[in-house]
């Protein structure tokens, strides 16, 4: 028993206390921890439980209606026109003297 709290006192630190004003024994069981987690999920196998498939492009339609509503705006038609068309997906964006853009 006393030894399980010993180790409760080392897994499950006080979050109200800065790790660096803790006790070394704690400090590094969590560097410790952190270095293990970010080995796991960095690795082949952490990455496929994540189930990541990288960046890969995708289509957007700009931000959904009902969040727009929510917050009482709304895209520029022209806007829209020129940022979202999909035909134009793998056009390079043109630009004029002012910075606005033109396509």
């Amino acid at each position: 028993e006393q030894q399980k709290q010993i180790l409760d006192t080392i897994c499950y630190r006080d979050m109200d206390v800065p790790l660096d004003e803790q006790p070394l024994g704690i400090q590094f069981f969590a560097l410790m921890r952190n270095l293990v987690v970010t080995g796991y999920y960095t690795s082949k196998v952490g990455i496929a439980d994540l189930g990541y498939k990288g960046n890969s492009p995708n289509v957007w339609d700009g931000v959904p209606d009902e969040v727009l509503k929510k917050h009482g705006v709304e895209y520029d038609p022209e806007w829209i026109a020129k940022c979202v068309d999909q035909s134009k997906r793998n056009d390079i964006a043109q630009w004029d003297e002012n910075g606005n853009l033109l396509t």
